[in-house]
């Protein structure tokens, strides 16, 4: 909740600086980029779930911005979480099955699967792992 609130307060402040420029040049990129940098920075943690595995519960992954830009070091952290029988993650996919192919795809507070060298198993993860009351579940619907 409090990721929720700090992102609406970046955005009016971002809004208020905007309405206070005079000129009317655009901004200039090392703008920009500054602007894109700060808001990647912001920490997030994602849900997952081990494919196949219906009797472990997700683990919540913390990510940095940093970390999820480099994938390799994502995959190798999910790795040594994960601990899935078939043994490094490979691929990380969305509940639905489609493969995650980088950090700036992940949405804080969603749930993926983490796969090994093995095929991703569309199996009830969510709806089997995920308590009625809890209340990432209320997000959801």
């Amino acid at each position: 909740n409090s990721y929720l609130n700090h992102g609406g307060k970046e955005l009016c402040g971002r809004r208020n600086r905007e309405g206070l420029q005079f000129r009317t040049v655009a901004p200039s990129k090392s703008n920009v980029l500054a602007r894109q940098q700060k808001h990647a920075h912001l920490p997030c943690t994602i849900h997952v779930f081990r494919n196949g595995d219906l009797l472990s519960p997700p683990f919540p992954l913390p990510l940095s911005k940093n970390t999820s830009l480099q994938w390799d070091a994502l995959l190798a952290t999910l790795t040594e979480k994960a601990d899935l029988r078939s043994g490094a993650v490979n691929k990380l996919c969305r509940l639905d099955g489609t493969q995650v192919s980088g950090g700036e795809e992940l949405v804080n507070g969603d749930y993926y699967v983490a796969v090994g060298n093995e095929e991703y198993k569309r199996l009830p993860y969510f709806e089997l792992l995920v308590p009625q009351d809890s209340p990432c579940r209320t997000l959801w619907y």
